[in-house]
């Protein structure tokens, strides 16, 4: 067990202390325009993300594809992402965070509602290739926005707009849902709520903190090592179950559990309402827990609602499973951001891209090679070969506190 001194040189020691010496209240926090600014962003990325999922087994029934199908059009994601990184990371540093994130959110917009153009599985693919591009490019420009708001603020804000993150998937995996079971057509359905997501960023990204020009010298890519590695791997581990869970959980419901036609939009909602109820607690819970504790115990915690939802004979036990779920991962990838951007004082934006690139490649491959293992095999081997890559995360959070030297 390390000592007291070398427990204050790791970075796990310097997040916890920074956050514990701000705890005090500030006037006006609760109503800071740069707070609800992130906040909405994470909640766009996530409803507008999840608003098509949940009419994934329908596009399955139409184009009549097999889970290996989905499984491939789901690859066209990491795929796009891969390409795109390089130019956000860039981005990142050379464009201010507000037209960074208003160009990122619109294009996902724009990608999502081309969903309900799709005639085929390979017009299909192309549209998944557009939204990958845009769910990557956003995701490293709403946390580099949410961790400027952190710094700007003096106050741990980042696990909460991660949490506002869950409440979106949670009510889009809603809405998409009960559109579903409305019958109303899937052209409409997501037009009409990109409409609405475009209006609230409107008016939301006058307020995102705004970054000053880097100077000439400011890196021009980001690629997780040193000290990286370690936080950029457990935010991988992690993005990867909740990608699975995002974009598997609805077909498990519907072909292996059978559950009715309401309800399979219901297993997104129950793993992001978790993820939600923790997340808001994950700021207070990073000021009295070690970072180390933090990972190890929601990575088992995570493996064991996969181990049960792989199992489950009914809608009940999957929807228990998932929860569990959700409850793990929730405290895990903020902690990993917040740990970059610490590492990369200079530019958190390129710890935070850094980071984002190993963490959502995970998020966007998960879905896919779950999709390949279950052609394979089966949807329930699938799920439990999650639960085996998430004791994986456990053992690498053990090198967090010497790998992530200060």
């Amino acid at each position: 067990m390390p000592d007291k001194g070398e427990d204050q040189n790791s970075v796990e020691g310097d997040v916890s202390r920074y956050y514990r010496d701000r705890a005090a209240p500030r006037a006006g926090a609760r109503g800071d325009p740069r707070m609800w600014a992130a906040f909405g962003l994470f909640f766009v990325l996530a409803f507008a993300f999840a608003s098509w999922l949940p009419r994934l087994p329908e596009l399955k029934r139409a184009f009549g594809m097999s889970e290996g199908d989905v499984g491939f059009v789901l690859l066209a994601m990491p795929v796009a992402q891969l390409c795109v990184i390089p130019l956000v990371a860039f981005g990142s540093v050379r464009l201010r965070l507000r037209t960074l994130n208003l160009i990122c959110i619109t294009w996902l917009l724009v990608a999502i509602a081309l969903v309900g153009l799709a005639t085929s599985s390979v017009s299909l693919a192309i549209v998944v290739f557009l939204i990958g591009a845009g769910t990557g490019s956003t995701g490293v420009a709403i946390n580099a926005a949410g961790f400027a708001a952190e710094e700007a603020m003096g106050r741990p804000i980042l696990s909460r707009c991660h949490a506002m993150y869950s409440v979106g998937l949670a009510a889009g995996g809603l809405t998409a849902g009960l559109m579903a079971a409305a019958d109303v057509p899937i052209i409409v359905h997501l037009t009409m709520t990109n409409i609405v997501l475009l209006a609230v960023l409107l008016v939301i990204v006058r307020a995102v903190v705004d970054t000053r020009k880097p100077e000439d010298d400011a890196p021009k890519f980001a690629w997780p090592k040193g000290a990286l590695l370690i936080p950029g791997l457990i935010a991988m581990g992690s993005l990867m179950a909740e990608g699975v869970s995002v974009d598997w959980s609805s077909i498990y419901l519907s072909e292996v559990i059978n559950a009715p036609t309401a309800l399979v939009g219901a297993g997104v909602a129950a793993f992001s309402g978790a993820m939600a109820v923790m997340r808001f607690a994950g700021d207070w819970i990073s000021e009295r827990v070690p970072p180390r504790l933090i990972v190890a115990g929601g990575a088992v915690l995570s493996a064991a609602g996969y181990a049960i939802t792989a199992i489950a004979p009914n809608a009940a036990v999957a929807f228990a499973g998932l929860i569990l779920v959700g409850f793990g991962l929730a405290p895990i990838v903020p902690l990993a951001f917040r740990i970059a951007g610490k590492l990369s004082p200079n530019a958190p934006g390129i710890g935070v891209a850094a980071v984002s690139t190993l963490g959502y490649a995970g998020f966007l491959l998960g879905p896919p090679l779950v999709g390949l293992v279950a052609e394979a095999s089966s949807l329930r081997l699938s799920l439990g070969a999650v639960s085996g890559m998430l004791i994986l995360v456990t053992l690498i959070s053990f090198r967090l506190s010497t790998k992530a030297a200060n």
